[in-house]
Formats: C-alpha cells, structure tokens, sequence
C-alpha cells in the first residue's frame, strides 16, 4: 500500500470513528435508506386507504377493487463538504490523526449537513406522482397556532404538545408509533417552568423523563434537543422561522420522515498539482430527505425569546 492510499485508508477510518462520537441527533428518528441507484430515488410507495367490501348480496359477486399506488421522490442534493490545503506531509499526517483537525472538522460538518439535509426535506416540497411530477408545499393545516394555551401567542407549553399528538391521531397514525419533536433551549426551559422536573406531576400525570436539565420524555413525546436558529446549519434557521417570525418546531413519527443516503461519508487526501503539490484533504456527505404522508408529520409555532 502506497503511503497516499495509507493516509486514505486512516483517514477514512478515523473520520468513521469520530462520526460515532459526534451521531446525528436526528437520523434515529427518521427512516433511514442508502440507494444511489438515480439521481431522483422513489422513496415510498404509498397506496390510498380502502373502505373494504361488505357481503351484503346472498349469492352475489365478489366485488373487485383495484389498490390506487402513489409514490414520494427524493431529488439528490449537492454533497456537503469539508476541504483545506495544509503546508506540509507533516502537518497533513497530524490532521488525519484521531483527534486531528481535519477529522473533528470533518465529522462536524458531516453532522451538522446531515442535520440540515433532513429539515430541509421536512419543511421543504414533498414531490409525488408516478412520474415525480406533483410538488406539494408544507401543509399550512399541519402548523399549530402560536396562541394554543394562552389568551395570546405564546412559546412552547404543555398544551400544545397535547394539541399535536392529538392532531397526529386524528391524522390516524397508530398510537403505538414513537413520536418525536425538537425542542430548542428555550422550549426546554420554557416547559421547565410549566411543570418542574421535582413535581408530582411530571413523572405521574405528564410522563416526564428528566435528564442532565432536559426533558427527554413528556406527554408521549420523545425531545430531541437541537438549535433551530444555530447559523452553522445555514439554511435551517429560515426555514424553521414563519413570515410572523414564530419559530416552527417539527413533530412527526418516524415513518413521516424519510433520509436517503447516496454517500454516506467520502474522504480523500492527497497532493493537489495546481497548489504546487500541497497535500490537502476532503471529507464530505451526499444525502436528501423528506417527508412521507402528510399526516404523519407538523410543526408549531412558537414566541422566540
């Protein structure tokens, strides 16, 4: 093995490593698959829900009905990636290293393109049809009011977690599917002061799991903590801020979102001829999202601050 296939090999390996450190607060709760087979990958096949015949003939006809199939598209994003040239060999080595810069850089940014490639399927156009020929926009039905549990609009309290997960079922998604929502620092806070953690409350009548200052469970929830408004997931912050500038915290069950991998992690490191042999080294990902039925995920809006 040459020694820029070495470097190749312990780059790779060591980035792998530091991903496992640094995991995606969000991929256990979405669908996860890795097709690279096209540039727009079908995702789902839904088929429309049937009433089901009734024998109601006494010697009648069985009585035929055809199964209607639609299906969700996936369209591929451009790779998100982390690139830097290094004076020297040496300098390269201790990069590629465990620890190293370009390995905790990578893996960061890896994350953080994960994070953001999944909320921008979750706000962004589903795209549907046969022939991937049917864009649809956010549901505006699927956003709860900022004003639910209080005479005004408010931020995030217990009754509108209670309003979502009773939108989820009346959207008739089972009850035994696990239900996830983001929570920024705010919402935790804010909730905290609703029904503190030391209550007789939280862990009876709300179900509370508390953990390290954050509420991890609560009224059939399960809190992933993550901010909305964090620069660095570039895109995110407007998206998940309305036109009123309201925050919009996703909810959905983990069928309701959809992750595709096309690359889950790419790594090269060599000496790049048009920056006089400098060696330099690349880490990056390729992957889109989306969301699948429409009743299976929402958002509500939520006072900022």
């Amino acid at each position: 093995m040459s020694a820029a296939e070495a470097a190749q090999v312990k780059f790779l390996n060591n980035l792998e490593m530091e991903l496992q450190l640094q995991s995606n607060p969000l991929e256990a709760a979405v669908t996860v698959q890795d097709d690279a087979s096209a540039e727009l990958v079908k995702v789902k096949d839904i088929a429309a829900n049937k009433m089901g015949q009734e024998d109601d003939e006494r010697g009648g006809d069985t009585k035929w009905e055809p199964t209607q199939y639609d299906g969700i598209w996936i369209p591929k994003s451009n790779e998100i990636y982390d690139a830097e040239i290094v004076e020297n060999s040496d300098q390269l080595s201790t990069a590629i290293d465990l620890g190293g810069t370009a390995v905790k850089n990578g893996a960061g940014v890896i994350v953080r393109g994960r994070v953001r490639r999944i909320l921008e399927g979750f706000f962004g156009p589903v795209i549907s049809g046969k022939k991937a020929t049917i864009s649809t926009p956010f549901p505006a039905g699927n956003i709860l009011d900022a004003d639910i549990g209080g005479s005004g609009a408010t931020g995030m309290n217990t009754q509108k977690l209670i309003e979502a997960g009773t939108f989820l079922t009346e959207q008739h998604v089972p009850d035994e599917l696990e239900r996830f929502m983001i929570l920024t620092a705010q919402d935790n806070a804010k909730l905290l002061r609703e029904v503190p953690a030391t209550s007789s409350d939280f862990k009876g009548a709300f179900g509370g799991v508390f953990s390290n200052g954050k509420i991890m469970q609560m009224l059939g929830w399960n809190f992933i903590h993550l901010e909305l408004d964090n620069p660095l997931l570039k895109t995110v912050p407007a998206l998940a801020t309305d036109a009123n500038g309201y925050r919009l915290n996703p909810f959905w069950v983990k069928q309701g979102v959809i992750l595709n991998y096309w690359q889950r992690q790419r790594t090269e490191v060599g000496k790049i001829p048009q920056k006089r042999f400098m060696p330099g080294y690349l880490s990056g990902t390729t992957c889109s999202a989306t969301r699948g039925q429409a009743g299976m995920s929402g958002a509500i809006r939520n006072v900022k601050g």
